[in-house]
């Protein structure tokens, strides 16, 4: 009990975050969006049917494991009673293991700002921000598979977290790391940004040690040399490309039509030359994601009741993937306060040959930021403002770290920054939560609540 009463705040978050993502889960009709794709795919894996899918095929495993699972519980029908009908399927059958990624997602958030900074405070704002995030928060409500590779990358994260901390325990964290980096890249190749993150972070420490021998941390919340000494690039190299070609087994013994090779030749084409006639509707420049420029349409439809008086009020019911604006701007206003406070940690460590751990942790985010954002300039496909997910949550891992600082601090105006800025979070998560979750709300509302033409 006692244990509970001192985490009774991490608790609380997540059971906000458990309930927005599973209130009316099946309310929403089925097929919304890319749904039209990945539970009519994990349907195929069960009835037998074969189909091509542009991405990895981890992602669909899940989303079929789902329905399998769904359609074992007492309370429902049989999966052959739906004619392997993806229209006959309760829409709960393919989302519902979404809905338990995405409120995982909140508590890996929470362990992983614990690892880095050791620091209740700092964690607990991290948690709460995944938890109000409108984007997280959509994607964790449909059978979609974004949400599953900001699961697993950001799991990686905290076992690559761990295995620089914990001498003791590193190979075990180090192979839990290079597993979860593999799983990631196996829902989508955009995974990838959470690999060059791991890379990336280790030639930054290399390169620290090599400073100066007399190099020291001033905090000791890391020790570079005993990861060093394990030699554990080669396994990066090797490890998580090797998860994800196991991972592909299932696949190719269900479908038999192509080589491996043949398959990953027919997606790269279709990533690099399948550029549209027409762009589409949704498709947002990648710089814009940090403004939310563009939200996405999943679901739209009205209807007319009757008032008392005998008019006729006109009802909407939509789901947006719907950010939440002040979360986003604050976030990548952190992103760029901590680049500049990165930029002159930097040059203090290469003059003063000495630099704290605090540079450390500074560094591991502003890596995972640009590492899974700056790809995207190189896409010239249409992109979409869910592939921003993975950046935005490092982006929460510096407003979380910002404002963790500034509520330390003396003073009255700091104390005003920290609240004002969580006010706002606040009530523009509760202010724009229809979008997310497809309550009904008056035609007259939701164009004041739409503040931008370009939301619509």
């Amino acid at each position: 009990m006692k244990r509970v009463l001192l985490n009774y705040p991490i608790l609380l978050i997540l059971i906000l975050g458990i309930a927005l993502r599973f209130y009316n889960l099946g309310v929403i009709p089925g097929e919304t969006f890319d749904e039209i794709f990945y539970p009519l795919y994990g349907l195929n894996y069960l009835s037998g049917v074969k189909f091509f899918s542009v991405h990895p095929p981890l992602g669909t495993y899940l989303i079929s494991l789902s329905i399998y699972l769904y359609y074992l519980v007492p309370w429902t029908d049989t999966l052959a009673s739906t004619a392997f009908d993806i229209a006959n399927l309760d829409p709960i059958s393919y989302r519902w293991l979404s809905a338990v990624a995405g409120s995982t997602l909140i508590l890996v958030a929470y362990k992983l700002s614990m690892q880095l900074l050791n620091q209740k405070g700092f964690a607990l704002l991290v948690a709460l921000f995944f938890c109000l995030d409108g984007s997280l928060l959509v994607d964790s409500r449909f059978g979609l598979i974004n949400i599953y590779l900001s699961l697993f990358g950001f799991t990686a994260m905290l076992f690559t977290v761990k295995a620089f901390k914990d001498n003791n325990n590193q190979p075990q964290n180090i192979a839990w790391a290079l597993i979860f980096l593999g799983l990631t890249v196996s829902v989508k190749w955009n995974g990838l940004g959470f690999w060059g993150v791991c890379l990336a972070s280790m030639i930054l420490i290399f390169l620290l040690s090599k400073i100066s021998s007399r190099m020291q941390q001033t905090m000791g919340l890391f020790d570079p040399e005993g990861l060093l000494k394990s030699r554990p690039l080669w396994a990066l190299l090797v490890v998580p490309f090797l998860v994800y070609a196991l991972v592909w087994i299932p696949d190719f013994v269900f479908m038999d039509q192509f080589s491996y090779f043949e398959k990953h030749q027919q997606m790269v084409s279709f990533h690099s030359n399948n550029i549209e006639e027409t762009p589409h509707p949704y498709r947002s420049d990648w710089y814009t994601w940090p403004i939310m420029i563009k939200p996405i349409g999943y679901y739209f439809a009205s209807h007319d009741v009757l008032l008392p008086g005998g008019a006729k009020q006109t009802i909407f019911t939509n789901v947006h993937l719907f950010p939440n604006p002040a979360l986003y701007v604050f976030s990548f206003l952190a992103i760029f306060v901590m680049s500049l406070t990165w930029v002159q940690r930097a040059y203090e460590a290469i003059v003063t040959k000495t630099y704290e751990s605090e540079f450390l942790v500074i560094s591991f985010v502003i890596i995972g930021f640009y590492a899974n954002f700056l790809p995207w300039a190189l896409v010239s496909r249409s992109v979409f403002l869910y592939h921003y997910q993975p950046a935005s949550g490092f982006a929460f891992l510096a407003l979380g770290f910002i404002l963790y600082k500034t509520s330390q601090r003396q003073g009255k105006k700091f104390e005003v920054l920290y609240r004002g800025v969580l006010i706002v979070i606040i009530a523009a998560a509760i202010y724009w939560l229809p979008f997310q979750l497809g309550l009904d709300i008056e035609r007259e509302r939701f164009y004041q609540m739409m503040w931008s033409q370009s939301w619509i």
